[in-house]
């Protein structure tokens, strides 16, 4: 009886509890599979949008629109406050469609969610650099929200690698 209570002990001491908590590789691959029954759901047909903010009050939106697993259309928004603590509002800087879909530059690619879950399979299978954190958000449903790279020695808007956050809005088929 006292071994079998020291092996407990020593089994909860270890941070086990009887279940493992998933890797984040684990937790990427249920939401892969989360996501192929939902875009066949709905046709490949979506829309994402990746918010950027800054600590001074910019913030701009990159909108990808996604129609039967093709990216069709690209929008970049952006906002930069007048006074301070007063949010400003979006204003429409571009909108790319057909060939000219990924012409200007400085916003989030115009990439599949498929694309960024491979971006993301990569981030998680790669050992995090020395002072680097790595972090993995999934959605209320369980899609991929974020998967990235930081550098923690930087504090306000510090770099990221990998898919920063994305907000997805899933069409009808």
């Amino acid at each position: 009886m006292l071994l079998r209570i020291l092996v407990t002990l020593a089994f909860l001491a270890c941070g086990a509890t009887g279940a493992a908590d998933p890797s984040d590789a684990e937790r990427l691959a249920t939401s892969l599979a989360k996501w192929t029954n939902v875009k066949e759901a709905c046709g490949g047909n979506y829309t994402y949008k990746v918010l950027r903010t800054s600590f001074t009050g910019y913030r701009a939106e990159t909108i990808v629109v996604v129609k039967a697993n093709k990216v069709v259309e690209r929008r970049f928004d952006t906002a930069t406050p007048t006074k301070p603590g007063e949010p400003a509002p979006l204003k429409t800087e571009w909108v790319e469609t057909g060939k000219d879909i990924g012409k200007h530059k400085g916003a989030a690619e115009p990439r599949t969610l498929d694309e960024l879950y491979t971006i993301a399979k990569k981030i998680v299978e790669a050992e995090v650099p020395a002072k680097h954190v790595r972090s993995l958000g999934l959605d209320k449903q369980g899609l991929l929200q974020h998967c990235f790279v930081r550098d923690t020695r930087i504090q306000d808007d510090a770099p990221l690698t990998g898919v920063t956050s994305i907000y997805l809005t899933v069409g009808k088929k």
